[in-house]
């Protein structure tokens, strides 16, 4: 039987290359849990205001359970809910964390509707993948990773360490009582202001 490794974290901050990395390394299953939930119909509907699919849960969680378990060694699950994954089948789950202020000039470059913007960076601020995250799995086993000015070389070898048992796994990341803070949201207030007749 195998073992997830979930990399989740906001849209932003480099799940993806930060997970492909580490399952060429770990020599594991990559598996990029929005486009399977896409391809095998693992979904409700789509979410036109959102611009989304509607994952439908037990669907979501049987699929994984059969591909973890059929799978020898790691599954890499790259996902901002790939908290999903059934306790029993979980190794770590590292939630990537990225400083407020670069996520927002990151989405911006994405050419993202402000509102889903906004939205992003509001759920990165107050850590909503690793509130999620320990509402499904022991402290134990969810890890925070500041990804911010760091290379993915970087990163991957922190998750390394986190999963080689040679840096804790720990959750520490609080971007409220940064000061810059207040630089994101006045950034985010103007710009909704410049646009406010598009959105």
């Amino acid at each position: 039987m195998g073992r997830a490794i979930v990399i989740s974290g906001t849209p932003g901050t480099g799940k993806t290359l930060v997970a492909k990395e580490l399952s060429k390394l770990l020599n594991a299953k990559y598996v990029n849990l929005s486009e399977l939930v896409i391809s095998e119909g693992l979904y409700d509907e789509y979410d036109r205001d959102r611009d989304s699919y509607v994952i439908n849960e037990d669907l979501l969680r049987d699929y994984l359970r059969r591909l973890v378990m059929g799978t020898d060694g790691y599954v890499v699950i790259d996902s901002h809910y790939g908290e999903l994954i059934d306790d029993d089948l979980l190794s770590k789950l590292i939630v990537l964390r990225l400083h407020p202020k670069e996520l927002l000039r990151r989405l911006l470059g994405k050419g993202w509707a402000l509102s889903k913007v906004a939205e992003n960076v509001e759920a990165e601020i107050v850590g909503v993948c690793t509130y999620n995250a320990l509402n499904e799995h022991p402290k134990d086993k969810v890890c925070e990773v500041n990804t911010t000015d760091k290379s993915v070389h970087e990163v991957v070898n922190e998750v390394l360490g986190i999963i080689n048992g040679e840096v804790p796994c720990r959750v520490w990341i609080d971007w409220l009582s940064d000061p810059k803070l207040s630089e994101v949201l006045m950034e985010i207030r103007r710009l909704y202001n410049v646009n406010d007749k598009r959105y």
